[in-house]
């Protein structure tokens, strides 16, 4: 019996056949996936306060930017949509416009009366509407629109850069869509 003999030739020290090279072709992808997976955490991206909600504007009528009339405070939940000094009939008044939350019209009513009357200002300021057609477990329940005396913009405040954000004192400059100055 005569035994087959096979020769390799001898490639040059350190140099690797094609079928080995091909064999660890697969470990590139696997070592640029660890580097890119090593290095992401520090290109591009945003240190974790985890705090991921974005800074909210002031309460407009806890800024004291533009106060309520002395003696009025609002005692339910709330949001201010826009406020700022318009011509009516009886010259320039304060319209401001809230939406009340978790009550019902009646209790929004009751309330809002009696924050005008402890401010001495007639109930009739004040205009109530619940919103039509809204889910039973909505927050924001209806809207109050309130005509009271026109106030000029205090300077005594605590962060008096607040009073000259829009956002913060809800005073939309006239020349900003109506989608955003919510009038």
């Amino acid at each position: 019996m005569v035994k087959a003999v096979t020769t390799r030739t001898p490639r040059g020290p350190g140099r690797l056949s094609w079928h080995t090279a091909r064999r660890r072709w697969w470990l590139l992808p696997v070592l640029i996936a660890l580097v890119l997976l090593l290095v992401s955490p520090h290109v591009g991206r945003a240190e974790p306060t985890g705090n991921y909600r974005p800074p909210l504007p002031a309460d407009a009528l806890a800024t004291g930017c533009y106060p309520l009339p002395s003696g009025m405070t609002i005692d339910f939940p709330y949001q201010v949509r826009s406020d700022g000094d318009v011509e009516g009939p009886g010259g320039q008044h304060r319209r401001l416009v809230l939406q009340y939350d978790e009550i019902d019209r009646a209790t929004a009513q009751q309330r809002i009366t009696a924050a005008l009357r402890r401010a001495g200002l007639p109930p009739g300021n004040a205009s109530v509407t619940s919103y039509a057609r809204i889910p039973s477990d909505s927050i924001v329940r209806g809207e109050i629109v309130l005509s009271l005396p026109s106030v000029a913009q205090h300077t005594d405040v605590p962060d008096p850069a607040q009073c000259a954000n829009p956002f913060s004192t809800k005073r939309f400059p006239p020349e900003w869509p109506p989608s955003t100055r919510y009038a």
